[in-house]
């Protein structure tokens, strides 16, 4: 199994410019509208329907989420392409385990670092979960920023 190196938490880190999402939220209807008609209709049906689906969203949950891209964007092209595998490995798992890990991911993202590492660490967390479950959910601990 390999791992994904992760900074530790806190470290500082850096971001490029901004994302198609922060320059699509600082646009005007018109400017949007525009960008929209120059993509390609493929391209743009996926761009409409993924936003259409964020907007949907509770404020608290978009946050959540630009603070998981922006954790994933600072990472470097090695730890991206990392994270990427453990996902696809993730995504491999069957439907029932991946919802089970994505509670106890979610569950991990509300705890300060200290109090997720005592769990990822204790033999409960070693009894419930397979040991590439476990791996899973200690990535996930690791970019996952504090609340």
């Amino acid at each position: 199994m390999s791992s994904v190196p992760v900074a530790p938490p806190g470290a500082p880190r850096t971001l490029a410019g901004p994302t198609i999402l922060d320059r699509l939220e600082a646009m005007s209807p018109e400017q949007r509208q525009r960008l929209l008609d120059k993509l390609p209709p493929d391209r743009r049906q996926k761009l409409e329907a993924r936003l259409k689906a964020y907007e949907s969203l509770p404020q608290e949950e978009r946050d959540r989420l630009r603070r998981q891209f922006e954790t994933f964007r600072a990472l470097t092209p090695e730890q991206k392409e990392n994270a990427r595998r453990l996902f696809r490995r993730f995504m491999g798992l069957p439907p029932g385990r991946r919802m089970v890990l994505r509670r106890e991911a979610n569950r991990l993202s509300r705890l300060p670092w200290p109090k997720r590492q005592a769990l990822l660490s204790s033999a409960e967390f070693e009894h419930l979960y397979s040991p590439e479950e476990r791996q899973i959910l200690h990535v996930l601990a690791m970019i996952t920023p504090n609340p």
